[in-house]
């Protein structure tokens, strides 16, 4: 088996599986207890929140909320600072937990503002902002890197952008595709307003993550019952899950100067082969819609997104399946449904060629067997494909 869609999910690292078993032995007790095994289990916590902080350089003065995920942290923070009149605003280009949050707020009549028309090759030009200010924008919600495109929206250059031209507004970042991948600058913390991550893309437990937020703020919370974690996420803490998030944070960062040399390794490999076979077929007619910036500034090595109309990704997809390749066609949230992908028509594809697309992700098992068994697949399975929808093109 080839799989390479780990920006959809990521396999548990072994040590982590065994670091959640032994938890669930062992810490059975609910935290919130104060006889002696509660308050084992809470210092188990605290020591695992503590490991997060040091693994990810996160200050004392900011709070850890530990969630089911990055939907829920996004929700949880977007609902949580803004409900119900603050002014938002967006890129236009973010995952759905940001993207249909925000429509929620339309329904309420608090329209959030669109920046799409500052996007360049999937990222915010920054050199406009001051419409923020203008528009009384009170939080700007990003993607650090994009979950199709791999683009990279560089927190630092953002937050120097908003302390100039619109100082009101306050910045949160989708980070669920960056940990492990990027190397997160610690200064960044001293702006941002929160930051979300997500476990199973780390090689972690599904139905964990957290949520980073700054010390002044109080979100409101979207789940009420009980006074845990700062009185805004109530409900008892899946302390297994906290602890294989905690290790596989620890092992991704101390592993992501070699993912990012790995990746970069990978990408290359991928765009020089995909090349080399759109110039032996000459009716391939490749498009990379990420960008091939080596700048990890501006574009993830972990994520190459790329169009071949007439075929359709999803077909294309199935064929690989049954030669046991697994790809990926975008956020795997919107993988059902039928409509082409919002994030590359907003970056300007037709949608038949947003249809004709396929996400590649990198994890740690990949290799550059992978990457070649994947291109030789694609490339005949292209050339059965290309005939019949041709005719489909053709008698259109």
């Amino acid at each position: 088996m080839i799989y390479l869609d780990n920006a959809a999910t990521t396999p548990m690292d072994p040590e982590v599986i065994d670091a959640v078993q032994e938890s669930m032995r062992k810490d059975f007790a609910n935290s919130g207890t104060v006889y002696s095994l509660g308050l084992d289990v809470k210092q188990r916590l605290e020591d695992a929140e503590s490991q997060i902080r040091e693994s990810l350089s996160i200050p004392a003065s900011h709070k850890i909320i530990f969630t089911s995920g990055g939907s829920e942290s996004n929700n949880l923070f977007i609902k949580g600072y803004a409900f119900p009149d603050r002014k938002l605003a967006c890129l236009g280009l973010e995952h759905p937990s940001v993207a249909q949050t925000l429509e929620a707020f339309r329904e309420l009549g608090n329209e959030p503002v669109s920046l799409l028309d500052l996007q360049t090759e999937g990222r915010l030009d920054v050199s406009n902002l001051s419409r923020l200010k203008n528009e009384k924008v009170r939080l700007l919600s990003l993607s650090h890197v994009n979950n199709e495109l791999g683009s990279v929206n560089d927190p630092t250059l953002i937050l120097q952008a908003l302390a100039e031209q619109s100082p009101q507004t306050r910045l949160f970042l989708d980070g669920v595709q960056a940990v492990g991948k990027l190397k997160l600058s610690p200064v960044m913390w001293r702006g941002l307003a929160g930051y979300s991550i997500s476990g199973h893309k780390i090689n972690g437990p599904k139905g964990i993550g957290l949520l980073v937020v700054e010390g002044k703020i109080d979100l409101q919370p979207q789940i009420h019952g009980g006074l845990q974690q700062h009185r805004m996420r109530s409900g008892t803490l899946p302390v297994p899950l906290i602890v294989g998030l905690a290790l596989a944070i620890k092992k991704s960062v101390e592993k992501t100067e070699e993912t990012i040399k790995n990746n970069q390794k990978l990408s290359h490999h991928l765009v020089s082969k995909l090349k080399s076979l759109a110039e032996s077929l000459p009716e391939l007619e490749l498009q990379f819609n990420s960008s091939l910036s080596e700048d990890l500034s501006r574009q993830s090595p972990s994520i190459v997104n790329f169009s071949f109309a007439p075929v359709e990704g999803e077909v294309m997809l199935h064929h690989l399946e049954e030669k046991e390749i697994f790809v990926g066609l975008g956020s795997a949230c919107s993988a059902h449904s039928k409509e082409p992908s919002k994030i590359l028509t907003g970056i300007g594809l037709t949608p038949e060629e947003a249809r004709c697309s396929l996400r590649i992700s990198f994890g740690a098992q990949s290799t550059l067997a992978d990457v070649d068994a994947f291109v030789e697949a694609f490339g005949e399975a292209y050339r059965q494909l290309y005939s019949t929808f041709n005719r489909k093109t053709t008698h259109k």
